[in-house]
């Protein structure tokens, strides 16, 4: 084959720019500090960068929803720590008042500061944090109480299971707020005043299952389940199969609270069963899986409180005020043990906090450490070595350099040079 000065020409300029390709591609890595700037590079490499950039990012997503945690929680025992301190105050004041030695006027003088105290109960009770309302369960934009002291969360009703939960970790999670009503009881009658506030709250009931769809998933199986309300049970039995509609199983399921006397209602909210009572409610499976109804065997009703009803502790000091105000020292004398436990129950509720808080701690300096181990294996995973990298570019350098000398001596002959 008859070799051109063209096609050396041309060869030598494809060595060249091959060279030259090559040099580049390390001081891309120089420059970079990577080993691979292109997923061509290390495919297997650029993969496992990618997973590990996801789970840093996780991590980093985790440690941000635990200090979101951790300052609602502070903001929080903060709230419970200022309620402590307002029962400190007033049974201070309610120990001095209790004496028969002081004047009506001196009384009411006491019963002043006492409401104040009771205001000041009202303001903590709306405390906020990030422009969410911390005692008001899921209606974060809703106020607690109303200046009163009557439950207000937005004219509905509060749960005691509206714990947000905050996740932490894979499969970890953390409720982050605490309902108020467990600090704030619930009033309904004179004997609620001497009573625990957790037990105040077992007046009002709500169970609630999950969301069902009986357009698309009706329930074809006949069958009963077991209803407990307080000492009373009852076998609700739902023959009418297929249920393809609300009303219809609704209906059933009435037919059988007649048992409790109107005690026990079940109504539907988003497609969900609810069950409300005065008395604690307790569902069980029986012919039928009561999970096809969104519930769960051996479910348990909780706490709920409606706006407007009133608030134990605030009425604890609306009788203080007006047993100082009526010169009845046999009231104020009361008095002392009602709010003894009030703060036995805020305490309670504190300690807690306390627990949620130093959980936290643990859980940051866990996702810290797997931080830190994850961006160790990225490091190990991406980082070039530079001593490698700058032998190489040198090299890559020199061969370069050398194909240019040569090329150089390739197309150095002219037509001058045949003719000479």
């Amino acid at each position: 084959m008859r070799v051109t000065n063209s096609m050396m020409v041309n060869n030598m300029m494809r060595n060249l720019n091959r060279n030259l390709t090559r040099m580049d591609k390390i001081q891309q890595n120089m420059a970079s500090g990577k080993k691979f700037t292109n997923p061509s590079d290390d495919p297997i490499g650029v993969s496992r960068s990618l997973r590990l950039n996801t789970e840093v990012a996780t991590m980093e997503q985790f440690k941000r929803n635990a200090d979101d945690t951790q300052s609602w929680l502070s903001t929080t025992e903060m709230a419970v720590s200022n309620i402590n301190t307002i029962l400190k105050r007033a049974s201070e004041l309610t120990v001095q008042a209790a004496t028969e030695t002081n004047s009506i006027n001196e009384r009411s003088a006491i019963a002043q500061e006492i409401t104040q105290l009771k205001n000041q109960l009202v303001q903590i009770g709306n405390t906020t944090y990030a422009g969410s309302y911390i005692f008001s369960g899921f209606k974060t934009d809703k106020p607690l109480l109303t200046t009163e002291g009557k439950y207000d969360v937005g004219g509905s009703e509060l749960t005691l299971d509206e714990i947000i939960e905050v996740n932490v970790g894979i499969g970890d999670s953390i409720g982050a707020n605490s309902v108020g009503q467990r600090v704030f009881g619930l009033y309904s009658a004179a004997a609620d005043l001497d009573s625990m506030p957790a037990d105040s709250l077992k007046q009002k009931q709500s169970m609630t299952g999950n969301f069902l769809n009986l357009t698309t998933n009706p329930i074809t199986v006949a069958g009963n389940f077991i209803l407990t309300n307080g000492g009373t049970s009852a076998t609700i039995n739902l023959p009418n199969v297929p249920y393809n509609n609300f009303t219809d199983l609704t209906n059933d399921i009435t037919a059988g609270l007649s048992a409790f006397g109107g005690d026990v209602t079940v109504s539907v909210v988003d497609n969900k069963l609810v069950f409300k009572s005065n008395e604690e409610l307790v569902m069980q499976t029986g012919t039928l899986n009561v999970a096809v109804l969104g519930m769960s065997n051996n479910q348990k009703s909780v706490s709920r409180v409606n706006s407007g009803d009133s608030s134990q502790l605030i009425s604890v000091f609306n009788q203080l005020i007006s047993d100082l105000n009526g010169d009845n020292t046999a009231g104020i004398s009361n008095a002392l043990s009602r709010l003894e436990k009030q703060a036995n129950s805020v305490n309670a509720i504190r300690a807690e906090m306390g627990v949620k808080m130093n959980r936290i701690e643990l859980t940051t300096n866990r996702i810290l450490d797997d931080t830190v181990n994850l961006r160790e294996l990225l490091s190990k995973n991406e980082d070039a070595d530079m001593a490698e990298v700058i032998m190489n570019l040198k090299m890559e350098e020199n061969v370069y350099r050398s194909s240019l000398a040569g090329g150089a001596k390739i197309i150095q002959p002219s037509l001058v040079d045949f003719l000479r």
